[in-house]
């Protein structure tokens, strides 16, 4: 309310605020499913004054940092928090960028981080303090995606539904263990948060961004009320939340640097050998380059409820909550990219005939224009030479492109429900008994179909700015020199001269991209996830309290258990041919009528669902037209959204390339549910199925205490241990691969190079090797079992004029992912003469697997902070925290041989697995924190206010991983040629910054919150070759929001994300020394929100 409208009592928090609770007890997040709020912790130490007439209810973001600061101050644990401003109104858009503000939190914009390729405007993955070890709750209960990890993915819940959001950095023994990094967890609101009577709030927006330039609205309405009756005090609440957002990023890529020698004549530099020139070193030389544009469709449905009910005497409180979050995403991406596996295997990146190639004094590229041989064209059959039409097409040289037409669509689904019932039976004895059952269901639909051309790629790394690239016409053909007349390879001359770029055997000219002409269908891919996930759990805790004694203030015990099913169903990326140049006599180019039937006329043009895309407004301008106003070609359809279309057009290109299938069993792309081995009725081979069942017991005690020295010091804290017990069971198979070893009759009778490693093995052993190699599938189900006992310590120091210290120890643990533990053995045993060496002169098999037997990680965690509240009960404080933490177990990639047993045979595996550490690693690092508004500043500038945060965090001995929980094959991949040992901790920036300057008086609101955070390891190993580390350069975004309260009900607001225009950079780490280069910019929308809010 604004009694008069400029002048604002900047640091009172009066208690009509009707979303602090009155209660003045420091709580734990477990004790969050006991009291009536959803904040935990009370906003004071002591009453507040009543305002006068003419004081304003703080609201807004000062309200939101007090309610913030309050958190911190009042809690037995080492905790940070970000509130709600207003109600439905998270200072930030989604509950993962909120995040970002809270000291010791990053987050990276990247929708996962071993695929670097697709960046994501909203913010993605969580760390905290340097680790990804973060444990997820939903108001002091577990809640999770169901997939192959153990976490909630942040993004996908609506913040409109959250009255907050907390990080809690040292447990206590009643909090539910395993995050060793932290606990988030989310809020919602109860009635009782609320004002008695009815409350209605509710907010509408509309934003749009200037790249996508599309509007996409967000509403969201709550409605609570509270009553007295005869049985004691009702209230009931409910709120709806729908966002819908639009944007759009942009990326220009250098692909796949490779070491190269250098040869130059002193005029001109390449890295093939040319007349006068001689080696001159090493240098890094790319084989391509890409630019990508990708749209993103994302909407949240958010829906939550709650009843509370108490008792006439204040005895009893029980509350009733559910919620279920709804989130869907769409995107489609156009992206070409420079073929780089195709351009290894053929002969390798070059400077064009004649020209050269600039390095700088590190050896890294700088500029050039790239080509390369296009390697073995089978339409080269076609020649008159050798009897054909001589209808040539596939250039001798060209670097050959991918032109992707992708799209996905996914929704999340979780739907939880909690009961907590809480009963103060006597006046020291509090019980309390919670509830829950949470569920989780996970779709993926990921279709893409590739085109392909073939051109050059002029390249310009201008420095540490956006490169300059433009994609070029290939040379089709030529000789050592620019102008040489058309030879092959090997320099003789080509009596006909591919067409590609050029004129056909009618005459006709064919010199653009967009020509079907110079176009084919390459490849398809699709990826399918249909996962479930459910978990029931109960919890009772009692606590005795000890008002007469001096130090021991309570003793609090509880027992838990939880029961949680789940099925990940994660298809492999299935990606296959459809028409290549290597065979079929040529691809199936775009003009080519296709019916279905290899070498038959008749049919429909293969490019008939093709279509230009010309990349508008790429980058904004900034990097020019990489398609040098020659646009290209791809499939016009919508990948994702209609699936089965796609399906059946690839099916029709591939079947017209090449007979389908060899063996009964596919050749070509073909869909999921397509291929051989499928699990009946679904999509997924059945290591792509990864069923595990999970058991939890846990106990704990925990004492609290409390002292008032003479002095007026006040020494708080609490001391207990917690006890857990796992049982996880894992399902899955062993395959034991059919293999057709040579028979005793071909052993017998050798070839001319004699016999085969195979047939020199012991008669014996060569049987028994058929008998192993039988194609068996054995179903099995391994059990693990697995204790801890985990202490806690958490003890406050209160000084006196609001300065206070904190000393905290524990013990901590977080389970593997499920992916990495999936039991599933696809074994193939081999006989060659390596095999047989590593087998000790026995066939081997080998794998690479998940591991069922993976324990938790072990964290041992320490904590000071020093915190100085100065302001009295208002808005001011600086903060220090130091924290350390000692590793054990980290999970790494490993090596086992493990005997197995089929059909009466056994012999060994050596498998590549996830395995836990025996190193020890540690994290060490502090944070800085501070708040305060100026009040004491005249007039208008007395609304004036700032908060900061640093962060440093540096680790040393952790292992450095490349497994991948999505991945059926956990373990598989290839590797580059770099020693991840060497690299930093994935997803740890050694420095991290927030700073954020607001302004309120009277009715205006004006915030900026700027995130900065230095370069991290993004992936150790990228998805796509060469499987290099990736980096994330260092980064930063500013966001800003200006609202004005029109009256004490309505306001209006204007929000701005990434006003900077921040561009994203990546580099690649090249060798052992870390050399790194220039891998790709991102740009992504600007993003403007107007808003309006309102509550009654």
């Amino acid at each position: 309310m604004f009694a008069n409208p400029y002048v604002a009592i900047a640091q009172t928090v009066p208690p009509a605020d009707p979303e602090a609770p009155t209660n003045d007890v420091s709580t734990t997040a477990a004790e969050q499913q006991e009291g009536t709020s959803s904040n935990p912790s009370s906003p004071t130490e002591e009453a507040q004054p009543v305002p006068n007439a003419d004081t304003i209810v703080v609201t807004g973001i000062r309200r939101s940092l007090q309610r913030s600061q309050d958190i911190k101050r009042n809690s037995d644990v080492v905790v940070d928090s970000v509130t709600a401003e207003d109600i439905s109104a998270l200072p930030d858009r989604s509950v993962t960028e909120a995040l970002q503000r809270i000291p010791g939190v990053a987050i990276d914009r990247f929708a996962a981080g071993r695929d670097p390729d697709h960046f994501s405007t909203e913010g993605s993955g969580v760390v905290v303090r340097g680790l990804t070890y973060v444990r997820s709750e939903l108001n002091g209960r577990d809640t999770f995606s169901a997939n192959n990890g153990r976490g909630l993915s942040f993004s996908d819940v609506p913040s409109e539904l959250l009255g907050g959001v907390d990080v809690f950095k040292s447990p206590s023994a009643d909090m539910v263990e395993g995050g060793i990094a932290g606990t988030v967890n989310l809020r919602t609101r109860v009635p009782f948060d609320q004002k008695a009577g009815w409350v209605v709030a509710g907010s509408a927006e509309v934003s749009w961004g200037d790249l996508r330039r599309e509007a996409a609205p967000t509403f969201s309405v709550l409605a609570a009320n509270r009553w007295d009756t005869p049985i004691g005090e009702f209230g009931l609440l409910g709120s709806v939340a729908y966002s819908k957002l639009k944007f759009r990023s942009d990326g220009i890529q250098i692909s796949n640097y490779g070491a190269r020698t250098l040869y130059s004549d002193g005029s001109r530099t390449d890295v093939i050998p040319f007349d006068g020139a001689t080696a001159q070193g090493t240098g890094y030389l790319p084989r391509g380059a890409a630019m990508r544009s990708q749209e993103t469709d994302r909407t949240r449905r958010g829906y939550s409820a709650a009843a509370q009910w108490r008792s006439n005497d204040q005895t009893m409180l029980a509350t009733l909550q559910f919620l279920r979050s709804d989130s869907r995403e769409s995107w489609t991406e156009h992206a070409i990219e420079i073929a780089t596996d195709n351009v290894t295997s053929n002969g390798d990146s070059r400077a064009v005939p004649g020209t050269t190639l600039d390095f700088d004094d590190d050896g890294l590229f700088d500029n050039g224009v790239i080509t390369g041989p296009t390697g073995w064209r089978d339409d080269q059959q076609n020649t008159t030479a050798w009897g054909g039409n001589g209808d040539v097409r596939t250039p001798i040289y060209g670097l050959q492109s991918n032109n992707i037409k992708r799209s996905v669509e996914q929704r999340y689904v979780t739907t939880d429900i909690g009961a907590n019932f809480k009963w103060d039976a006597t006046d020291r004895l509090t019980l309390n008994l919670d509830l829950q059952r949470v569920s989780s269901h996970v779709n993926n639909l990921d279709v893409g179909i590739w085109g392909s051309t073939f051109q050059n790629a002029s390249i310009d790394m201008n420095g540490s700015d956006l490169p300059d690239i433009v994609f070029l016409p290939p040379e089709v053909c030529s000789g050592p020199d620019a102008n040489s007349p058309c030879t092959d390879l090997a320099g003789g001359a080509v009596p006909d001269p591919p067409s590609y770029f050029g004129v056909d055997q009618n005459g006709n000219v064919h010199n653009s991209f967009s020509d079907p002409y110079n176009n084919f269908f390459r490849s398809a891919m699709d990826h399918i996830e249909d996962s479930d996930g459910k978990e029931h759990s109960a919890r009772f805790d009692a606590d005795y309290a000890f008002p007469e004694t001096d130090w021991l203030t309570s003793i609090r015990a509880g027992v838990r258990y939880a029961k949680r099913d789940n099925v990940a169903r994660f298809s492999t990326y299935n990606w296959g041919v459809l028409s290549e140049i290597w065979g079929g006599r040529g691809p199936v180019w775009m003009d080519d009528l296709v019916d279905g039937s290899p070498n038959t006329p008749g049919g429909f043009p293969a490019g008939q669902q093709a279509g230009p895309f010309d990349f508008p407004r790429f980058f904004r301008g900034d990097a020019g037209d990489p398609q040098n106003g020659d646009p290209r070609l791809f499939y016009s359809g919508d990948p994702a959204g209609d699936y089965e279309a796609l399906a059946q057009y690839a099916l029709l290109i591939g079947d017209e390339w090449r007979d389908r299938l060899v063996n009964g069993c596919p050749q070509n792309w073909v869909p999921l549910a397509m291929r051989c081995g499928t699990v009946n009725g679904t999509p997924f081979l059945p290591g792509e199925i990864n069923p595990v069942d999970e058991r939890n017991k846990a106990a704990y005690v925990m004492a609290r205490f409390g002292h008032e020295f003479d002095g007026g010091q006040k020494l708080s804290g609490n001391i207990g241990v917690r006890y857990s017990h796992t049982r996880r069971s894992s399902e899955g198979s062993q395959v034991f691969n059919l293999v057709t070893f040579s028979t005793e009759a071909d052993c017998n009778t050798p070839g001319p190079s004699g016999p085969t490693p195979f047939c020199q093995l012991p008669a014996n052993v060569r049987e028994s090797a058929r008998q192993f190699a039988n194609g068996a599938i054995a179903t099995d189900t391994v059990t693990v079992n697995y204790d801890y006992w985990l202490p806690a310590f958490n003890a406050k120091l209160e000084v006196g004029n609001g300065l206070q210290f904190r000393a905290a120890f524990s013990k901590s643990i977080t389970p593997p992912e499920f992916g990495l533990t999936r039991n599933y053995y696809l074994l193939t045993l081999a006989a060659n003469q390596e095999d047989i060496e590593a087998g000790g002169g026995l066939p081997i098999a080998r794998a690479t697997v998940g591991n069922p037997y993976l324990k938790p990680i072990e964290g041992t965690n320490f904590d000071l902070t020093a915190e100085w509240y100065f302001a009295g009960n208002g808005l001011g404080q600086l903060s220090a925290s130091l924290f350390y933490k000692r590793l054990k177990g980290v999970l790494t990639n490993g090596v086992e041989r493990i005997p197995f047993t089929n059909n009466g045979a056994t012999f060994d595996a050596l498998v590549t697995t996830p395995v836990n550490s025996e190193d020890t690693g540690k994290i060490k690092g502090f944070e800085l924190a501070y708040q305060q508004v100026y009040n004491f500043l005249p007039g208008a500038l007395s609304g004036l206010g700032f908060s900061a945060s640093y962060t440093f965090v540096d680790s040393s001995g952790v292992s450095q991983s490349t497994l991948s929980e999505t991945d059926p094959d956990v373990a598989a991949g290839n590797q580059s040629n770099v020693d991840t040992g060497l690299l930093p901790l994935q997803g740890l920036s050694k420095h991290t910054l927030n700073l954020s300057p607001f302004y309120e008086y009277g009715p205006w609101s004006v915030r900026l919150a700027y995130n900065w955070r230095s370069k991290f390891l993004l992936t150790a190993r990228d998805v796509i070759v060469p499987f290099a580390p990736i980096l994330n350069n260092a980064t930063g975004q500013l966001d800003g929001s200006i609202f004005y309260s029109i009256n004490d009900k309505v306001k209006l607001g204007v929000q701005g994300v990434n006003l900077l225009n921040e561009v994203t950079k990546t580099s690649q780490v090249l060798n052992n020394d870390l050399l790194t280069a220039p891998r790709s910019w991102f740009m992504n929308d600007r993003r403007f929100t107007g808003i309006l809010r309102v509550s009654f």
